[in-house]
């Protein structure tokens, strides 16, 4: 299990999905289930109203109880670190983390992959590495943001009933592609630690 060491480039993306993801929620036909600040007690698998925050694979806190400290580590131990978003440049790590949290470390990791034009399998190793550090990150950031257009109207084909947060999923998608060319344009910067 990885420490919590936040960075700049981290705290700048967690900070961006705190504040996207909101309070307490419990949407009965929102396929996540119960969330706070955007940590789904259906993470885990179990509909059981608590989240694990330790690592340890066991529930030990509701999620009505869940404080924003304890969302940051979960964001760091399962999203930012596992999608190797410590490695990408900036900009591209704030999307492939924001897609992470929304829909899951591989699917995240698979729009990258595809992105950046090596095989979408969700697995990060030396051909994706080289692939995504090599790219021009406006290039990339275009493409990826296309594929994750796609992947909401890919969703609401499977399942028409989430059809209802097709706008807020745009909205969403439209503020992280403003901060992602803020810092991929130089117009805000995100020192690395």
């Amino acid at each position: 299990m990885s420490q919590f060491l936040p960075s700049p480039a981290f705290t700048h993306a967690v900070t961006f999905v705190l504040g996207k993801e909101g309070g307490y929620v419990n949407d009965p036909t929102d396929k996540g289930g119960e969330t706070k600040f955007g940590v789904s007690d259906l993470r885990d698998g179990v509909a059981d109203g608590m989240t694990d925050i330790d690592g340890d694979k066991k529930p030990d806190v509701r999620i009505k109880d869940l404080t924003l400290e304890q969302a940051s580590q979960i964001y760091y131990r399962d999203y930012w670190y596992p999608a190797y978003c410590n490695e990408w440049p900036d900009g591209i790590s704030l999307i492939v983390f924001d897609s992470a949290v929304q829909h899951g470390v591989k699917k995240a990791l698979q729009l990258l992959q595809d992105a950046a034009g090596v095989t979408a399998d969700g697995i990060v190793g030396p051909k994706t590495k080289a692939a995504v550090i090599s790219a021009d990150p406006e290039w990339l950031l275009t493409r990826y943001l296309l594929r994750r257009a796609r992947y909401y109207a890919d969703i609401i084909k499977s399942n028409s009933s989430q059809g209802k947060y097709l706008n807020g999923w745009y909205n969403r998608l439209d503020s992280v592609t403003n901060a992602a060319w803020e810092v991929v344009g130089g117009s805000a910067s995100v020192a690395r630690a």
